[in-house]
């Protein structure tokens, strides 16, 4: 049952939902599970590209169960923390058993009261405590899950970010290779800017015709220089948003210079000439041998492959704030969880099990060249593809986005606040206050709550092949 104080919590955590009529659409008074065949999983899967290694997946789990039918939908999120479509399916009895969605979501989804704690399952079905069990997969990916106490699903893929290099470009400058190295450690921010003195032409009009790096662009982005620079966004002890502390202010005032000494107008056509809105995959400012330093995740290898095989690159750290910094990179990935209304079946728990466990996530890492959070896929040579070694490596450095229940809030507070600063619309003083009055008092909702033990701090399980 979703009341209306979990709905109303869901309106101020950025949901799509519809109230009408006085009543509250998403509500159910089905019992859980109640009309579902046991024998039979409703999945809503992976995103449609890569339906076809998920049925590899399918595949492989019926012909070791050919007593259960696996049925899929791709029915994704609509967007970072739209609980539209799942309110929807609760209120009218259509949710699938088991749902593929971005892991960051998921302590936001419990907290508004869609999700079904899978903690009974592990103890029923798996004869230990949800701790040990869940300890068999990457920490930092297991802690995005957790939610006042329990775990709310199983975690499937991670990505970590890099820089990647054009080295044809870096030659071009006379750059010395060394300081591309990764071997040698992350670049610092004065060196990224002393790179750029070097590469970046611009024409007697000040327009763009070769830059070295874009601080927004792709995966680049304010929360990702907040990381970067250790910018704590949430008190565990006081129960308080951060976004307005000196920390933030510093990063967010570091970046508006940026804006200025790079000029957002000006690269923003850069952009648009090289990679216009809806351009193929082969047209980038990147491929294209006009943008020095490109920072995304481990797909940009198959990218590469598939549509630029035959330029000369590498991949290195992100920037840091100084020289001798050590590495860091930030995390995303997906998971599987069970809506409210999930028939909560052995059969479904036996699937989510093998799908997010090792044979799942073999088939899903190897077929999208994506990081396995299983532990044990991941120390499998053969559990996914060595290309993306660097990005695997990284795991030990990786940071993911605090897994708060007003997560979507944080999100849009941190991308207002970029493009504000992008536009020269606003201060860096006020931008932080305003997205601080943005998101606490909706946190407030909340408390007390804490992030789970040890969030943040490297895991020591981590073992990589090789």
């Amino acid at each position: 049952m979703i009341d209306r104080r979990t709905l109303l919590r869901a309106l101020g955590a950025g949901a799509s939902v519809s109230i009408a009529g006085g009543a509250i659409v998403g509500c159910t008074d089905r019992p859980t599970g109640a009309d579902r065949n046991p024998d039979v999983v409703k999945l809503w899967g992976i995103w449609a590209s890569d339906a076809d290694v998920e049925a590899e997946v399918i595949e492989a789990f019926t012909a070791e169960n050919p007593d259960i039918t696996v049925e899929v939908s791709q029915v994704p999120s609509n967007g970072e923390g739209d609980a539209s479509s799942v309110i929807t399916a609760v209120r009218g009895r259509t949710g699938p058993d088991v749902y593929f969605m971005d892991r960051f979501n998921t302590s936001q989804f419990a907290s508004l009261g869609l999700l079904e704690p899978i903690d009974g399952l592990i103890e029923e079905h798996e004869g230990m405590s949800p701790q040990e069990f869940m300890a068999g997969w990457v920490k930092f990916a297991t802690d995005e899950l957790f939610y006042d106490g329990q775990y709310y699903g199983l975690p499937m893929d991670t990505d970590t970010r890099g820089m990647y290099v054009n080295l044809d470009l870096a030659d071009e400058a006379g750059i010395d290779r060394a300081l591309l190295d990764p071997e040698n450690g992350p670049l610092s921010y004065d060196q990224m800017w002393e790179i750029h003195d070097e590469v970046s032409v611009q024409d007697s009009r000040g327009s763009y015709e070769q830059v070295t790096w874009i601080p927004w662009d792709d995966q680049a982005s304010l929360l990702m220089w907040a990381i970067a620079n250790g910018v704590p966004l949430y008190d565990n002890d006081e129960c308080r948003m951060l976004l307005d502390e000196q920390p933030m202010l510093d990063v967010a005032t570091m970046y508006a210079d940026w804006i200025d000494r790079l000029s957002f107008p000006r690269l923003d056509a850069f952009k648009a000439t090289y990679q216009p809105p809806n351009a193929p995959p082969t047209q980038t400012s990147f491929f294209s041998d006009r943008q020095l330093f490109q920072i995304t995740g481990p797909w940009g290898v198959q990218g590469q492959a598939d549509y630029k095989p035959d330029m000369n690159y590498t991949v290195t750290h992100l920037p840091v704030p100084n020289e001798g910094d050590d590495p860091f990179t930030w995390a995303g990935g997906f998971a599987l969880t069970m809506p409210k209304g999930a028939s909560m079946s052995e059969a479904a728990w036996r699937f989510m099990t093998f799908y997010a466990g090792y044979q799942g996530q073999k088939i899903l890492a190897t077929g999208i060249s994506r990081i396995p959070t299983n532990l044990e896929t991941l120390a499998d040579p053969e559990g996914w593809n060595d290309d993306i070694r660097f990005f695997a490596e990284l795991l030990g450095v990786a940071q993911s986005r605090p897994p708060l229940p007003v997560g979507t809030k944080l999100w849009d507070a941190m991308m207002t606040m970029q493009e504000s600063l992008n536009q020269g619309s606003d201060t860096p003083e006020n931008l932080v206050k305003e997205a601080q009055d943005y998101v606490d008092p909706t946190m407030q909702q909340f408390c007390p709550f804490r992030l789970p033990e040890g969030f943040g701090e490297p895991d020591p399980n981590l073992h990589l092949p090789g």
